[in-house]
């Protein structure tokens, strides 16, 4: 039997109401469903970055990532991650995002 640490249980508690008050979302309050990440084909990456007028070395350098994972994702040898496929996906759908994303 082990014993319970009534005082962490407290401030635990203690810390989730006060949270609540401040409209800290949490999966407790709020329903969030889990989406795969889009899929990432080697014929999307290329068409993203012919889209926004951009050479492989550039586009890797915006992203800065590697030259050589851009041709691979666009090669198929590998796919970009899910954070990747996310950021290239929003960048399809704002341009402008890669040049803030550079700009940072």
């Amino acid at each position: 039997m082990t014993k319970r640490d009534i005082f962490s249980e407290l401030r635990e508690g203690f810390d989730a109401l006060e949270g609540e008050r401040q409209g800290k979302a949490t999966l407790r309050t709020t329903e969030v469903e889990f989406k795969a990440a889009p899929e990432m084909t080697p014929e999307k990456v290329r068409a993203v970055r012919r889209k926004l007028h951009v050479s492989q070395p550039v586009f890797a350098r915006y992203l800065r990532i590697k030259l050589q994972t851009v041709k691979n994702w666009e090669q198929g040898i590998s796919k970009p991650n899910d954070q990747a496929a996310i950021l290239i996906s929003l960048i399809e759908r704002n341009p402008k995002l890669l040049e803030e994303i550079a700009a940072l």
